[in-house]
């Protein structure tokens, strides 16, 4: 009888000691993510989403996406629903709800999603809802044809265009234009492209809507980011249209309050399908245009990327060929915590006008595009074909891509130099490619050396300020994922005891800071759900100065960064953001690049297929010279001492400029700097011919290349893009880059039902090659 109990007690503590092994929590719930993406509030693991499932119930986690509330209940004890999305500016945040036509209920709380007040039922239609960026409560809306404005953040609402203004509704489109506050006043000022004689204007108002300044004639599009303000006009003399732009970090004098008029190399003849503002937070705006050149098919399996001054109005050349995927997504992304680096894939069978899959290199700059080089592949990563070997990744066009979904490039700024991307260590990647070649790759270097990370595409997700990583198969459906706490060096895999589903993203807080992340996931009927994943039961010790690693980058851009990051193979995670310091640099020849109307007078070409320098992203010789010439094609008239202002300073150009966002000092600066000159004589007349395309301009916030993922795996930043580019649930104006379309519902995002339809991973195609 003592033996019995003896051995029934220790069995029960094999047991226990089983059963309390440490594991990651985990749970799933039944709630439609497709229509709207969770919300980060500001309060530590506080989550909302709205339930499409559930007739748009809004309903919360605080937790981090591991348990939901069924429903969320305002101040007075009713749900709260929310059929037209949700915005948040800081600790505010509107849940906005149309209970039937023409009419609008709003839901606002005003202590990070904790509780809310719900408003009437307004008699009248509100939509592209966009929160003042410096005033706490004030929002700008608009009404079918008029300008709204509330004070406390959605509950109560005055007509700002009581003086009998209207918005304009841009020729063949169906929807108003939307306004958009002023980012570079600090007062309450909007922008907005009012109706005038039947033509747009972008007009400003500076006493909230009483009276306004028009200041270009035409006006169909506009939006802004943290840098510029981007307006799209229609040239009704001429036809076509033109882009204007107003840098939002250094205002340059214009008659139109600092915007200016947009020019491009390639004159009238060559047309533009549409642009694409692929990055503009380096100084110089990066710009995707797809068009016919040079007799090539203009089949949108490319475009090419034009990069501005630091005024953002005169732009050339920087690559070509670049592969976008069918529906205009860039493969062109900046790497973010690193100013100036980009990561590009160009097409290298673009001149292969049939339907075969697009084969495709990838190139690394670290000088804001001046200089590209191939990636120096994993030393465990073997090429599987004849020819060099080298490290070529997705993007965008790879993740967007129905057929494919692998893990595009990505980079977050809390976790400088980290970067995760999926490709193989082949001559070239195709778009088509055989799904066991295609591996998983980490960067803790800013792109200069590589690790074989996982032996499989993924998708992933980086918590903890990046030292701990998740992620799971992106090839078929699954039960498991991986996590690990030691840049990959120890993987631990969790098979969940739940059906397989197709994990079409995972998410986290917007800071990467935590270690509570959502899955985002389809079942085999293709319905939504979400899995709410912990770590905290897993975390190991919190890093110390001993686990930490300093790293200093090459010049970018004129200044030398130091950052920390955890020793490979260490077993700890960040409480806080890697350590950042940074010195200026002496400027070199990679702080200059050819000016305006000149073009490299070397023979080389910095699209080329092989390197153009270092694959390590050293710096160049501080003796190699750049050689410039005058471009016998350029369209663009240098302001001389015939055409300038008298009394003011022009400058006389060397043939070079210094590449946009330079913070470099001295060196040879004197060298290839422009000598500055009084202007001498009186102005000549002369009337600026501006560039004219005969297509309609497409302006994409959201469409930021290596921003748009970044975008996506950060909903609460996502939300405040829509609020600026004026997305609603009446109907989108802009397409929005980083979205996977069979993860979003397309009411939302233009999409139509046949192109929403799941993917099937097993429906990928082999390429023998690639």
């Amino acid at each position: 009888m003592k033996i019995s109990a003896i051995l029934f007690v220790f069995v029960a503590i094999a047991i226990g000691l089983v059963l309390s092994q440490t594991t990651p929590i985990y749970k799933k719930t039944d709630i439609n993510w497709k229509q709207f993406l969770p919300l980060y509030t500001n309060n530590q693991d506080t989550v909302l989403v709205i339930d499409y499932k559930l007739k748009n119930v809004l309903r919360r986690s605080t937790n981090g996406g591991v348990d939901w509330s069924p429903s969320v209940l305002d101040t007075q004890g009713k749900v709260i629903y929310g059929n037209a999305g949700y915005y948040q500016r800081n600790d505010n945040i509107m849940v906005v709800n149309i209970p039937s036509y023409d009419h609008t209920q709003i839901s606002v709380s005003n202590d990070g999603g904790q509780t809310f007040t719900t408003s009437q039922i307004f008699s009248y239609p509100l939509a592209s809802f966009s929160p003042h960026l410096n005033i706490d409560g004030l929002v700008i809306a608009r009404s079918k044809g008029f300008i709204m404005t509330s004070q406390d953040f959605g509950l109560t609402w005055n007509n700002a265009s009581s003086n009998g203004q209207t918005l304009f509704m841009p020729a063949g489109s169906f929807f108003f234009s939307d306004p958009l506050w002023d980012p570079s006043e600090s007062e309450a000022v909007f922008f907005a492209i009012l109706a005038k004689d039947g033509t747009g204007a972008f007009s400003v108002s500076k006493d909230m809507g009483k009276t306004y300044k028009t200041l270009i004639n035409g006006a169909v599009d506009m939006i802004y980011t943290d840098y510029y303000y981007y307006v799209g006009v229609i040239d009704a003399l001429k036809g076509g249209n033109k882009l204007y732009v107003k840098s939002l970090m250094s205002v340059v004098p214009s008659t139109m309050d600092g915007f200016l008029l947009c020019e491009f190399p390639f004159g009238e003849d060559v047309q533009p399908n549409d642009f694409r503002i692929l990055d503009d937070s380096s100084g110089a705006i990066f710009m995707g245009i797809s068009n016919t050149k040079d007799g090539e098919s203009s089949n949108k399996r490319y475009g090419y990327v034009y990069v501005s001054n630091g005024a953002g109005n005169i732009f050339t050349s920087s690559v070509e060929h670049v592969s976008i995927s069918s529906n205009g997504y860039y493969d062109f992304m900046p790497l973010y915590g690193a100013r100036g680096s980009y990561l590009y894939n160009k097409v290298s069978n673009y001149k292969d006008t049939t339907a075969s899959p697009v084969t495709m290199l990838s190139f690394i700059s670290y000088d804001n595009g001046g200089r590209w080089n191939r990636l120096t592949p994993p030393s465990d990563m073997k090429c599987t074909v004849t020819g060099p070997c080298k490290l070529n990744v997705h993007g965008l066009s790879a993740f967007v891509d129905k057929s494919r979904g692998y893990g595009p490039i990505y980079s977050i700024a809390n976790a400088p130099g980290m970067i995760l991307a999926t490709g193989n260590a082949n001559p070239a990647l195709s778009s088509d490619p055989v799904k066991n070649r295609v591996k998983t790759v980490l960067s803790t270097d800013n792109g200069q050396t590589w690790t074989k990370f996982f032996d499989e595409g993924t998708i992933y997700e980086f918590g903890n300020y990046g030292s701990s990583i998740i992620w799971a198969t992106a090839m078929d459906d699954t039960s498991t994922f991986w996590y690990t706490f030691g840049l990959g060096q120890t993987q631990n895999s969790v098979k969940m005891i739940l059906p397989d589903v197709d994990i079409i993203n995972i998410i986290t807080s917007p800071k990467n800071d935590g270690n509570k992340f959502i899955f985002l996931v389809e079942d085999s009927q293709n319905l939504a759900s979400m899995i709410g994943v912990d770590l905290t039961p897993v975390l190991p010790v919190a890093c110390n100065d001993s686990n930490m690693q300093s790293y200093t980058t090459r010049c970018i851009l004129g200044e030398q960064t130091t950052y920390r990051t955890v020793k490979p193979n260490t077993q700890c995670y960040m409480t806080d953001q890697a350590q950042i310091s940074n010195k200026y640099c002496d400027c070199t020849v990679e702080d200059f690049e050819c000016d305006i109307g000149y073009e490299s007078a070397d023979d080389s070409s910095g699209d080329s297929d092989e390197d153009t320098g270092s694959t390590s992203g050293t710096a160049s010789s501080s003796s190699e010279q750049l050689n410039c010439r005058v471009s016998m094609n350029s369209q663009y008239v240098p302001i001389n001492g015939d055409n300038c202002t008298p009394g003011q300073i022009y400058y006389i150009s060397k043939g070079f400029r210094m590449v946009a966002g330079s913070q470099c000092k001295n060196g040879v600066n004197s060298t290839y700097a422009p000598e500055m000159v009084m202007c001498p004589s009186k102005k000549s007349s002369s009337g600026g011919k501006g560039w004219i395309a005969a297509v309609v301009i497409i302006l994409v916030l959201g469409g930021l290349g290596g921003f748009g993922f970044y975008v996506y795996k950060n909903p609460d930043l996502k939300q405040k893009l829509f609020r600026m580019v004026g997305l609603s649930k009446t109907g989108p104006k802009y397409s929005v880059i980083g979205i996977k379309p069979n993860s979003l519902a397309d009411d939302e995002f233009g999409i139509e039902d046949d192109d929403a339809q799941i993917l099937n991973d097993n429906d990928l195609q082999d390429n023998e090659d690639f």
